[in-house]
This record gives C-alpha cells, sequence and structure tokens, in this order.
C-alpha cells in the first residue's frame, strides 16, 4: 500500500464502495423478494391447504419414493372467468371470494388428499396412491359442486361461479411433475375451449394444434395480470364537416417477444376459454378512461368512441348488468359509446342477444352492424332491428359498379334518412374511394387514407393538428 498513489488510493476505496453497496443492494432486492413470497404464501393459507411450491414437493418426493409401479392421481381446478370477477368487485372482494372457495375445497376432501392454491384462481389436489382413478373422478364432482354453491357478498350480492377441472394420472399421463402438469393444463384448455363448467380427464387423444394454442392460452392469461392488452383507435371522419366524427377502440396486444399483436392473433383463442368477457369488460373501462381524459383535453370536442362486442359477448346472460356496474362505478353517460356487433343471424337465434341489445340500448349506448355488404334480404330486416349505425364493409368498395350496387346504396341511404340512422363507409384508402362514397350522398368515412389505428396519444396530437381539409378537398 505505500507504493500505491494517493490517486490510485482513491479510486481504490471508491470501487471498494461501489462494489460493497451493489452487493448490499443485491441483497436487500433478494431479502424483500423472499419476503413478498412468504407474505404471498401466507396470506393465501387456509388450515389444510399447503403452498404451491410445497405441493410441487411433495409430488416429486413422492414419485421418487414409489417409482413407476404405483399410481397417484392430481386434480386441476381453474375458476371459469374470474378475471370478470376481478373487474367487477375489485382485488380485495375477489380475494374474499377465493378465500371462501378455498375452505370449501378443503372441506370436501378427505385429510390424506393435499390441496394447494396453486396460483391465482388455480388450485390443485394429490391424492396418494390409497385413492383410486374412481376416487378422484368422485372428488372432482364434490369440488365442482363446492364452487357452483353461491357466493353472497356485501350481505345481498350473489356470485355463482363455475370451473373447470382436470385430472391426470401418474405415470400414464406424466412420469414427472413437469410433464404432469402439462397433461393437467391441456385436459384443462379442452374445458375451457368448450365453455368451461365440466371435468374431462386427460387423453393422449387430445390434438397437437390444442398443445400449440395452450402455450398462447397461458400467455394470455400472463398478459391479462401484467395488464399488458391495451386499446388502439381509428378516426372516423364527417367529410362534410371536415371533423373528427368518432374513434374506433381496437384491441392490440404488446408481446414482450412478438410486438404489438392485433387481434386475428390471439382473439379466437380469447373466445374459446371465455376470457373475452374479460376484454368486454375491461375494454369498456379503458374506453371510459379514454372518453374522460380526451373531454379534459379537448372539452369542446363531442366525438363518439365506438366499441366491438363479439357474438359470444352478446350471449352472455349478464352483459347488460355488468356494463352497467362499469357505468355506475365512473359515472358514465353511455350516449356517446357505440357498440359494434356483427353477426345479424344471432338475432333470430338468440333471444338472450336481443335481450342484452334492448338492455344496454336502455342504458344509453347505440348500436352500430359492422361490415354490412351488398345483401338486400339483410337490408330487408333493419327496420325491425334495434340500431343506429350501419358500417359499410370495405368489400363493398370493391364490388364492380353496377345498377345492382347503385340500386342497392340509394335504398340504404333512403332508409338511413327516413329512420334517422348514420352510415359510415369503410375501408376508404385513396382519394378515387372518398370521391365514390360521396357520390351515394354517404358523408362519414374510415379508412387508411385519413391514418392507421393510432395509441391514445397519438390520436389527441391527431386531432389537434390534423387538417383534415387538405385529404377531403383534392
Amino acid at each position: 500500500m505505500d507504493n500505491i498513489s494517493p490517486t490510485t488510493a482513491v479510486i481504490l476505496m471508491l470501487f471498494m464502495m461501489i462494489a460493497t453497496s451493489v452487493a448490499a443492494y443485491f441483497l436487500y432486492v433478494n431479502w424483500k423478494y423472499a419476503e413478498q413470497k412468504w407474505k404471498e404464501e401466507k396470506s393465501i393459507l387456509v388450515e389444510g391447504i399447503i403452498s404451491r411450491s410445497a405441493m410441487n414437493s411433495m409430488i416429486s418426493n413422492y414419485i421418487s419414493k414409489i417409482g413407476k409401479d404405483n399410481m397417484f392421481s392430481l386434480i386441476y381446478v381453474d375458476i371459469d372467468r374470474f378475471t370478470e370477477i376481478i373487474q367487477a368487485f375489485g382485488e380485495k372482494e375477489a380475494n374474499k371470494i377465493i378465500e371462501k372457495i378455498t375452505k370449501r375445497i378443503r372441506s370436501a376432501l378427505p385429510k390424506e388428499v393435499k390441496a394447494s392454491k396453486f396460483e391465482g384462481d388455480i388450485f390443485l389436489m394429490f391424492m396418494p396412491m390409497e385413492f383410486d382413478q374412481s376416487d378422484a373422478v368422485e372428488f372432482a364432482r364434490k369440488i365442482q359442486e363446492q364452487i357452483n354453491e353461491t357466493i353472497t357478498l356485501f350481505g345481498s350480492t350473489d356470485v355463482n361461479l363455475t370451473s373447470s377441472i382436470s385430472i391426470a394420472y401418474y405415470p400414464m399421463h406424466g412420469e414427472n411433475t413437469k410433464a404432469l402438469m402439462n397433461s393437467l393444463k391441456l385436459a384443462n384448455y379442452t374445458v375451457k375451449k368448450t365453455g368451461g363448467n365440466a371435468i374431462r380427464l386427460y387423453s393422449e387423444d387430445m390434438s397437437e394444434t390444442e398443445s400449440e394454442f395452450l402455450d398462447y392460452y397461458y400467455q394470455i392469461k400472463n398478459a391479462i395480470a401484467k395488464k399488458e392488452f391495451l386499446l388502439y383507435y381509428h378516426p372516423i371522419i364527417n367529410i362534410e364537416t371536415k371533423e373528427i366524427y368518432g374513434v374506433e377502440a381496437l384491441l392490440r396486444w404488446n408481446h414482450p417477444e412478438h410486438g404489438l399483436l392485433s387481434p386475428f392473433k390471439f382473439i379466437n383463442i380469447m373466445e374459446q376459454s371465455g376470457d373475452i368477457y374479460w376484454v368486454g369488460l375491461w375494454g369498456l373501462e379503458s374506453l371510459i378512461k379514454s372518453y374522460y381524459e380526451f373531454k379534459q383535453s379537448f372539452p369542446k370536442s363531442n366525438i363518439k368512441f365506438t366499441f366491438n362486442i363479439s357474438p359470444k359477448q352478446l350471449m352472455n346472460e349478464t352483459l347488460a348488468v355488468d356494463f352497467q356496474r362499469v357505468l355506475k362505478k365512473y359515472k358514465m353517460n353511455a350516449e356517446n359509446i357505440i357498440l359494434e356487433i356483427v353477426e345479424f343471424a344471432l338475432f333470430d337465434r338468440h333471444g338472450v342477444v336481443l335481450q342484452n341489445i334492448t338492455q344496454l340500448k336502455a342504458l344509453g349506448f347505440q348500436f352500430a352492424v359492422d361490415g354490412f355488404g351488398l345483401d338486400y334480404a339483410t337490408l330487408a330486416k333493419l327496420e325491425t332491428m334495434p340500431l343506429d349505425t350501419i358500417k359499410l364493409s370495405k368489400e363493398f368498395l370493391n364490388e364492380e359498379h353496377s345498377y345492382v350496387k347503385s340500386r342497392f346504396v340509394t335504398l340504404l341511404v333512403e332508409f338511413a334518412e327516413k329512420n334517422q340512422k348514420t352510415i359510415i363507409s369503410e375501408g376508404i384508402e385513396n382519394q378515387q374511394m372518398l370521391q365514390t362514397i360521396t357520390g351515394y350522398n354517404i358523408h362519414i368515412v374510415q379508412g387508411f387514407y385519413f391514418a392507421r389505428p393510432m395509441s391514445f396519444e397519438n390520436l389527441k396530437t391527431y386531432y389537434k393538428e390534423t387538417d383534415l381539409s387538405k385529404l377531403i378537398d383534392l
């Protein structure tokens, strides 16, 4: 040390101080992480319920002890549409529901059957070799009955839940914990895909396609928890007033690996799994928040916000009640929100759909039919349908000009004027399309010619800075 210069000594001291600080920081982070995990596990445990880590260790140790000549069973329970419960009542009340379900599950099983609150709204049951395959099915039924019993919140609010339950046997369906869990998850996914509220035993006949979808299914579950979904907004233009008439909210997934994904990549899986119901509630809340923020930035604006509703959502008997709850939560008037639907045939086949639309209109929502094409049969039904807006499909503009097409548009415009309906022409991509649709006396349009879907921040900039007259008056 005597030969070290003062400058070098100072550098060494600084280096040691930094190294000590970094080490202390990492020790603190690890401690906090361990403390958080302990708190999480402690908060979910009720008497007779073990943690996820304890369950995994138990299964692994049991496999090493019994070898492949003996059998045991696992039951995997996933509460259906629980994200909606969280959305509707908040995490605090949702946790109370999970606690009640946990106690009910424990009470339905003998002490020899180990139960774990595995994660979120998922439970795992382990039955040692003393129990046979028929016992596993019987226990699964008892668990399902317990979950189906009504839960009362706030002293008067009743919540009715269902569950998707899968069963797997060792060693037939997996020779280690990971393989068994994969079998359980795949079987559970097939239950979710068919609407939930059922029990299914894993089978090797379950397709490779389902196995591929399973990865996306759990990614979607994770994306919901991590808030990776967002709304993009596509402007709708009034070419007569040269102003923005409204915006269509479009679902996007900000995937950590694949970037921004459109619904075509994942909406089908959400439909099958039931997560589409969560999209409806989350989407409405997000739309309302955007509406209030937009009004704060532009107090004089009066634009419409449109939002797509899938056929499966419309067949949900609680849709109108759930949407009403969201409106009350944010003290929102629904008159500036347009709900877009796509399938006319649903009106005839499903009374629940018409009931939902009637109730939602009574709350103030407007309705639009999306993707309207050259269809005289559907045109004849319009008078009996509770619709406010007709969105002409972009394929309509690609149809060759003909007398039939001109006559159809004339009848449609006359109907809209007579019945105070709004027509929006989608898919405007160039000046020629704009001139064509203007010639039909249609003045509200949407398409890439004016803008592509954009983030909410970019929408505010677009509204403030874009001179639409330059695009319209060419």
